[in-house]
């Protein structure tokens, strides 16, 4: 599963391969928090706005089946043949001229660090006037708890 902080990893990586079995959620608005990670940013240059609106404002977990529909991932694969494919997917890249490789991808990135940067200082500036609130108390509470959260807009 890429839950949450999860997610934010799984969206930088250049390709994402999962099993049939894998499940996507960004879970911060349910913990009464700010999703971090450049997640505001990556996400939806990755799924679209529309779409990445919905992942991260209903925080409910998506199957592989939606994610790969949606563009999140690249590839479903069963649990068993999960490294075997991807090993096979990298060597399916790896076959071809080095440089040409790096440069096709600073060149696909270039814009990336800049835009993710600020991203983050923005999702950090939200975070810190949510980590106080009554409303994060409660989400993290309800989580631990397995259950909805009450909150209050406090």
């Amino acid at each position: 599963a890429a839950i949450g902080a999860g997610l934010g990893l799984a969206v930088a990586a250049d390709f994402r391969i999962a099993s049939n079995s894998a499940r996507f959620c960004a879970n911060f608005v349910a913990l009464g928090f700010h999703p971090g990670f450049g997640l505001t940013h990556t996400l939806p240059a990755l799924i679209g706005k529309q779409r990445a609106s919905q992942v991260m404002m209903t925080a409910k977990r998506y199957k592989a089946d939606t994610a790969l529909a949606w563009g999140l991932i690249d590839t479903i694969t069963s649990a068993e043949q999960l490294q075997e494919d991807a090993l096979a997917f990298a060597r399916d890249i790896a076959i071809n001229a080095p440089l040409s490789l790096l440069a096709t991808r600073a060149t696909l990135k270039s814009d990336l660090l800049q835009q993710v940067e600020s991203a983050i200082q923005r999702e950090h500036q939200e975070q810190l006037k949510l980590q106080h609130t009554e409303d994060f108390a409660e989400g993290v509470k309800a989580v631990s708890e397995r259950r909805t959260g009450h909150f209050k807009g406090r």
